[in-house]
């Protein structure tokens, strides 16, 4: 039975998860729900992820919702590819940085993208300046921290690609939408140049055409 990725292609958090799933040559069938029409919040929808939120996964009875939990479990899915490490310490500085993904990472970089992006999509007004000095605030602080600490390293872990790369390059996709200012950090990239050049990170971007357009 394959995999179905309910996701919404334009946001990093279903990216990250269809990237992680094309790398890994796993078959999917992906269930494209358009949050600009508000399908996420259908009672069907609520019955795979009851916080009405992309992207989701099931897998024959299993549910999921949680992107750094799916790709995890899509990482177990093919533990030979050595996304998730089987060496403990090596495993803890992955979750490390995918829980600073979802606990600083993401959230700032959601400020920019919202009030320069989201906002334009659903006709919700202008960006609020307060609201752009805060998240570009938050985002330097968050990006000179991962710039420094990828200074001397290929990818996040180390020299080998892991789940802690797809979870925190996925925002990068959103870098001229959002307006993000990566322009100084040399470092990131670099690294984002190199995650945009993996077959998969090209396949998942092809992906973020709506079918409807793309049809």
């Amino acid at each position: 039975m394959k995999l179905k990725l309910h996701a919404f292609p334009l946001s990093p958090r279903s990216f990250k998860v269809l990237a992680v799933a094309n790398h890994l040559g796993l078959e999917y069938d992906l269930v494209f729900c358009d949050l600009t029409k508000g399908e996420q919040r259908r009672p069907e929808f609520g019955a795979i992820n009851p916080n009405h939120k992309v992207p989701a996964l099931e897998d024959g009875d299993l549910k999921l919702w949680e992107s750094n939990a799916m790709i995890q479990y899509l990482a177990s899915l093919k533990p030979e590819r050595g996304l998730l490490p089987t060496d403990e310490r090596a495993r803890a500085q992955v979750a490390q940085w995918m829980f600073w993904e979802s606990t600083t990472w993401d959230p700032a970089i959601a400020i920019l993208a919202f009030e320069r992006g989201v906002k334009a999509i659903l006709g919700l007004g202008a960006p609020d300046p307060v609201e752009i000095e805060k998240g570009t605030q938050k985002a330097n602080a968050a990006f000179a921290i991962l710039d420094a600490h990828l200074k001397g390293r290929p990818f996040v872990c180390g020299d080998g690609l892991t789940l802690a790369d797809f979870a925190l390059g996925s925002a990068l996709v959103l870098e001229e939408m959002a307006q993000l200012p990566i322009a100084p950090y040399a470092e990131i990239k670099r690294w984002g140049a190199q995650l945009s050049a993996l077959p998969a990170w090209q396949a998942t971007l092809a992906l973020r055409t709506p079918p409807a357009a793309a049809a």
